[in-house]
């Protein structure tokens, strides 16, 4: 028996332990996040009042209802959570981009703390517009639609979950540039290539408007929409910025007839 015994394969041992030290920096990471989340929530929570009047404000209303005794504590819960993940998406993105930066090779890290500024200001941007500018116009439309023949009942849930997922969807969306940014960084994508394929993401985003927009009606849907292609068009910016692509030089997968358009927009 003893001499069946063999010693453990050193190649083998050391993927084990390169995947073991990956879950732990993962860890690691995670507890920071949830940390510095836990810690702001606390803050958070002592502010609920004033964040959900803030949230009522774009509707004109005074007070909402709720029809469960545990919805006015599961609301400002809610509430409090929902302050913490916007306060704490820096430290989430700085997190996450640390923990995948090594794949990508080196970047240096202005790359990094432009990256980090760059998608924290766009989500809180997107969430601005969507509350400043979008948010007013949308419950304005829905809050009075058809008001000869119904009675609007808000409720507590229903409203602030509409709120919330409607401005953190305009987050979303203005987070398009960044990703392009970091694309056209590492070389996968640029001004060209997204030109190609403009007519697809017109199609694709007013589909992403469909699926994102909470209230799934018409108006708000194209208020989504809209900011969407803008943004899509910004990206093409930001790609012939960072990634330029000098005249003449070919592309993959790309025909004479499309290479000539492209030099008569150049022109123009």
């Amino acid at each position: 028996m003893a001499g069946r015994l063999r010693l453990p394969n050193r190649p083998r041992d050391e993927a084990r332990m390169t995947l073991i030290e990956h879950l732990d920096e993962l860890r690691s990471r995670i507890i920071r996040v949830a940390i510095a989340f836990f810690l702001v929530a606390i803050v958070a929570w002592f502010f609920r009042a004033r964040i959900y009047e803030l949230l009522l404000e774009p509707s004109g209303l005074t007070n909402l209802k709720f029809t469960a005794v545990t919805a006015p504590i599961v609301t400002d819960i809610k509430l409090t959570l929902y302050a913490a993940f916007l306060l704490t998406l820096p430290v989430l993105i700085y997190q996450a981009w640390a923990f995948v930066a090594p794949a990508v090779g080196e970047v240096g890290r202005a790359f990094t703390y432009v990256l980090i500024a760059l998608s924290s200001s766009l989500f809180l941007i997107g969430v601005a517009f969507g509350y400043l500018v979008v948010l007013p116009l949308g419950l304005d439309f829905l809050l009075n639609y058809g008001s000869d023949r119904y009675e609007q009942i808000v409720t507590a849930d229903t409203y602030l979950a509409f709120v919330t997922r409607f401005l953190l969807a305009f987050g979303i969306v203005f987070e398009l540039p960044a990703a392009t940014f970091v694309g056209a960084r590492l070389g996968l994508v640029n001004a060209p290539l997204l030109r190609r394929y403009r007519r697809h993401a017109i199609v694709v985003n007013t589909i992403l408007a469909a699926a994102l927009t909470p209230g799934q009606d018409p108006f708000s849907m194209i208020l989504m929409a809209l900011p969407m292609i803008l943004m899509y068009e910004a990206s093409i910016l930001i790609a012939r910025f960072v990634n330029p692509i000098a005249p003449g030089e070919p592309l993959p997968d790309r025909g004479e007839e499309e290479y000539e358009e492209e030099e008569e927009e150049r022109d123009l």
